[in-house]
């Protein structure tokens, strides 16, 4: 990547990186996205994760993208795991224990039903 030296080679630069992502989800019926930031993994966001990957393994869930992201910036709200489906709205719940994270799996993922006690935003 070159440097960014103006405006313009930084909107370009979002440009880019958000059609790399939407590239890489294609393919994917879900994509989950992890909260790692300090705040995060001082919350447990670690058996968070754990308890997601250990899940979608068990169950043979090839069609699932998880990937550790930064912060997301609700730290009074952590661990945070967001959800999204291609073309559906981007949920974001809070407070997920690994058993929450396992709710989440069957419910949302498995049966399509947003587990509304937990979401924290839903865009």
């Amino acid at each position: 990547m070159s440097l960014i030296q103006s405006m313009e080679d930084l909107v370009q630069a979002k440009a880019d990186a958000l059609e790399r992502q939407r590239l890489e989800a294609q393919g994917y019926r879900f994509n989950i996205r992890i909260g790692m930031g300090s705040c995060g993994i001082a919350a447990g966001a670690r058996d968070t994760l754990q308890a997601i990957n250990y899940h979608i393994a068990s169950q043979n869930l090839s069609d699932i993208r998880v990937t550790p992201i930064g912060c997301i910036g609700l730290c009074a709200l952590e661990p945070l795991v967001q959800v999204q489906a291609p073309g559906q709205p981007l949920v974001t719940y809070g407070k997920v224990t690994p058993d929450v994270a396992r709710r989440i799996l069957l419910q949302h993922i498995g049966n399509g039903l947003v587990v509304q006690e937990y979401v924290v935003e839903y865009v």
